[in-house]
């Protein structure tokens, strides 16, 4: 149907012109749908036509039945005209996986991801579209190959104001058009002819006209559509059917049927010749029978075009061509064309579609093309052609069978089919022997790592059983049980040392030697023995010798690490979070950040993000961090890691807290705690728990913090936690227990804050010792009033001021030279106050005198700073020096210092101060 004029179909034209309209001002999808012969391709073509003519950059395949099982064939034909420079805008990692993706560079090296090769396309439009409207037209999308299907849909999830058009046509129903129907596409539904449209279509087609009672007959046959109307035209044509009267027309009313008769009637050698063109993804002439084609050609059968490619008239031909051949028929053509393609995954392909029983020589070829195709960042494909090999393994060899399966189990899990994978890697635990046995519990292990921890350490014993004597293979398990082992850390550090030992004892590989010594610095970190650079360095320079020697078949665990991050210095990153190095951990993760972006790699973008987020919430620069969180949540949303959202809602909720948007931090933690009860992650639950004690300490609400506080502490207990900066609750909890006059239960909690072992203790250890030691009762007070009765602590809702009352009913009796001094103060600040109140109350808003002003601003700044002194523990002990100096000295209009004035400002401040005293002389 190449180059047919539009017929009747003026409305559909007129959305056309519109979808194209639309892109100049963004992402537009035009979806065309309808049944075979309908008219898609014909409307398809005028519209990428009209986009041509409007100067559109247009990317378009046309996919064929055979081609669907051809890797990147579709993304071939998109980037077909794009040149190299174009591509090398792109990062590198993008551009030499979309090299390797499209056989234009060496596959060398690690093979690249699905993802990087989805994020060089999308990467790719942007930089086109920055030049010109960009249309990415695909015709028959339910024949386009999965691999390019997954990069497709990739990409258009992303666009977000990219001036690119996403055209489409499709037969209805089937799962091809979910991605563009769920981004709101435009669809346009193509209806029957009328009967003067099929006039006009049979005319141009056929050079002839009918009757119209013949043609009344042709539409009721045909149902209006244009290529079955067209087909049953021609058969009246060449039967010599009479233009007239009233009898049923005598031929088939089944389109099927009558294009199969249609092909039967051509000579053998061209229907042989037509059958090999249909069983080839890239049917040309250098591949088949030049004059048997040129017979079809003639019969309207095929095209030819300038290269020699050959494409049927309708897709229904080369499928009809395919069906009505005999299964003999099929297995020897496939058989013949294995011998003249050049791709060695066609050639396997072709080959296990001419197979019958199992074979080994086949299966070895459709394994080493499944290897192939990984390579070149396809794993669905190779998935599909691993399961071939699978299924042409003779039952006899079952070491073969088992080994395939297993890696099998392992493409599945890395292309995201937890369903399929766990079912895999089952049956192989459940049937299988000796080290293959092992491996599939250990991957199954990492499946279960993030939902259920528990299941994940006892797959891991499982797997040390079945393991034997392989010293790489029981180092490997041994640290992967220990960096699954958070819930206990005494396991955790059993398994650690175990897997240290046997690395040092053994010859064990690089990578995994680097892997044991990693899992032994995390189990030392979680048992309060501080942060082991030594043990990370040493696992650096182990990787450093790894580098590019990692072969198929060896490490299990090796998951989002690129040559630019390696496995020490994401831990390392990690732990100078909780070990407060916020200048390390930033550096380290902000390259960690451009390395996924450059890989395409969401899932640990995701991850990177949250944990910047986390720096800055703890280094004030809290701005930052809400806009890592937007960030984060955008990818989550799209990857649907539930886990991962547990952990941005626990950290939103403490930045909200910090901001003083106390209602949506309860609410964010709440829905963190549900969320980490759903996925069963003890550490998630504590960590929502503290999220949520640290809120209610923000509203004043000590009980309700100290109970939050007391249930994560009872987490942290029962896990065996060494180290308190993991939680960071024990201030907190002892500041709540200190407002609620619980002071033996607070200094038993800051017991656990030794200030030697980190700034972070020291600084918040010193502040609350502080607060316990001004609070009632404290220093030989009876807690009594002056009329004898019990002392009475007023509870405020307003926290600055709960915490500057305990600091003000100080237990030490005065003296008559500090009760002299006290009244000075007094009398100072409450001056002070009625002149800045004055001021503001004697002029109006628009037309304050120079003094107000300035009145105004110290009243604010002195608002600020007791803000700042009345912050929680966490906050002031991580905030930058050069914050808080400023903080401690605002300056006015003139730049002159007004620490002083503001500080006077506030009646509590000089007593509230303090605490704030002891806090500055800990950080210094």
């Amino acid at each position: 149907m190449t180059g047919r004029a539009v017929v009747g179909r003026p409305a559909e034209l007129d959305v056309v012109d519109a979808f194209l309209a639309a892109v100049d001002d963004g992402p537009a999808r035009l979806l065309i749908e309808g049944e075979a012969g309908i008219g898609k391709t014909t409307v398809w073509q005028a519209a990428t036509a009209r986009a041509r003519e409007r100067g559109f950059r247009v990317l378009a395949s046309r996919p064929g039945p055979s081609e669907t099982r051809l890797t990147f064939a579709g993304l071939g034909d998109f980037l077909a005209e794009v040149t190299d420079d174009v591509l090398d805008v792109l990062p590198a990692p993008q551009r030499r996986a979309l090299g390797v993706a499209l056989l234009r560079a060496d596959p060398d090296g690690p093979a690249p991801q699905q993802r990087e090769v989805s994020t060089a396309f999308a990467g790719t439009l942007r930089v086109l579209a920055a030049e010109t409207p960009v249309l990415v037209a695909v015709d028959d999308l339910q024949w386009l190959d999965l691999p390019s299907r997954r990069v497709l849909e990739f990409a258009l999830r992303r666009l977000e104001t990219e001036r690119v058009g996403v055209l489409a046509a499709a037969r209805p129903g089937g799962d091809w058009t979910s991605a563009i129907v769920a981004l709101r596409a435009t669809r346009i539904r193509l209806a029957p002819l009328s009967l003067a449209s099929l006039h006009e279509v049979l005319r141009t087609e056929l050079g002839t006209t009918f009757p119209r009672p013949t043609l009344v007959r042709i539409e009721a046959v045909s149902s209006g559509n244009p290529f079955f109307a067209i087909e049953v035209a021609r058969a009246l044509v060449e039967h010599g059917e009479p233009a007239h009267g009233s009898a049923p027309l005598s031929v088939p009313d089944d389109l099927t049927d009558l294009i199969a008769g249609r092909l039967r009637r051509l000579p053998a050698g061209t229907r042989r010749a037509l059958l090999a063109a249909a069983a080839l993804s890239t049917p040309t002439l250098d591949l088949l029978d030049r004059a048997s084609i040129r017979k079809a050609e003639a019969a309207g059968v095929v095209s030819i075009d300038g290269d020699g490619g050959v494409r049927f008239a309708h897709p229904l031909l080369a499928a009809s061509v395919y069906a009505t051949a005999s299964i003999a028929d099929r297995r020897a053509v496939h058989r013949k064309l294995a011998a003249r393609v050049r791709s060695p995954e066609e050639c396997a392909r072709h080959l296990a579609l001419a197979a019958g029983p199992p074979d080994e020589m086949v299966a070895g070829m459709l394994a080493e093309a499944a290897r192939a195709a990984r390579e070149r960042g396809a794993p669905d494909a190779a998935i599909e052609l691993l399961e071939l090999a699978c299924d042409l393994t003779p039952v006899d060899d079952p070491a073969t069978l088992d080994s395939r399966r297993l890696e099998l189990g392992r493409l599945l899990s890395e292309a995201g089919d937890p369903h399929r994978a766990t079912t895999v890697l089952r049956d192989i635990a459940d049937n299988a022997r000796g080290q293959v046995r092992a491996r599939a519990l250990l991957l199954l292990a990492f499946r279960s790592e993030t939902s259920q921890a528990g299941d994940a350490v006892r797959l891991c014993d499982a797997a040390l059983e079945a393991s034997g004597d392989d010293p790489n293979l029981r180092v490997e398990i041994l640290a992967a049980a220990s960096r699954m082992s958070d819930d206990d850390v005494g396991r955790k550090a059993t398994y650690a040392h175990e897997a240290h030992e046997l690395a040092k004892r053994a010859a064990v590989r690089p990578e995994l030697e680097a892997y044991a010594l990693l899992a032994l610095a995390e189990a030392e970190f979680f048992s309060g023995r501080g942060l082991r650079y030594d043990l990370v360095s040493r696992a650096a320079e182990l990787e450093e010798a790894a580098a590019g020697a990692r072969q198929d078949g060896g490490s299990l665990h090796r998951v989002h690490h690129y040559e630019e991050v390696r496995p020490s210095a994401r831990l390392l990153g990690i732990l100078r979070i909780y070990a407060d190095e916020l200048d390390g951990a930033r550096e380290e993760f902000e390259r960690e950040r451009d390395a996924a972006l450059a890989h395409g790699d969401e899932v640990q973008l995701a991850r990177t993000l949250i944990r910047l987020a986390v720096i800055e919430t703890r280094a004030g620069n809290w701005q930052l961090a809400e806009t890592y969180l937007a960030e984060g949540g955008q990818i989550l949303d799209r990857t649907g890691q539930e886990w991962l959202r547990c952990w941005l809602l626990v950290t939103r909720s403490v930045l909200d807290t910090l901001r003083g948007r106390t209602r949506e931090a309860h609410a964010e933690g709440t829905a963190a705690l549900e969320l980490a009860t759903a996925v069963e992650s003890t550490w998630f639950v504590a960590d929502s728990q503290v999220a949520l004690g640290f809120c209610d300490l923000g509203r004043g609400e000590l009980a309700g913090a100290s109970a939050w506080f007391a249930r994560s502490s009872e987490i942290a207990e029962r896990i065996g936690v060494g180290e308190p900066r993991l939680l960071r609750s024990l201030a907190d909890h002892a500041e709540a227990l200190v407002g609620l006059g619980e002071l033996d239960a607070a200094e038993e909690m800051l017991a656990g804050l030794d200030p030697r072992s980190s700034a972070w203790a020291a600084a918040t250890g010193a502040r609350c010792r502080a607060l316990l030691c001004s609070a009632p009762g404290r220093a030989g007070r009876s807690g009594r009033d002056d009329r004898g009765g019990p002392r009475r602590t007023r509870r405020s809702s307003d926290p600055v001021r709960a915490r500057a009352h305990a600091a003000r009913e100080g237990p030490d009796p005065e003296t008559p030279q500090r009760a002299a001094s006290r009244e000075r103060r007094s009398r100072r600040e409450h001056r002070h106050l009625r002149e800045a109140r004055g001021a503001r109350l004697g002029g109006a808003r628009a037309g304050r005198t120079p003094p107000a002003r300035a009145a105004e601003g110290v009243r604010r700044r002195a608002h600020a700073q007791r803000a700042h002194r009345c912050l929680p523990c966490r906050v002031r002990a991580h905030e930058p020096p050069d914050r808080r100096a400023h903080l401690r000295e605002p300056e006015d209009r003139r730049g002159q210092p007004l620490a002083r004035v503001s500080q006077a400002r506030h009646p509590l401040a000089g007593r509230a101060g303090r605490a704030h005293g002891d806090l500055e002389r800990a950080e210094t």
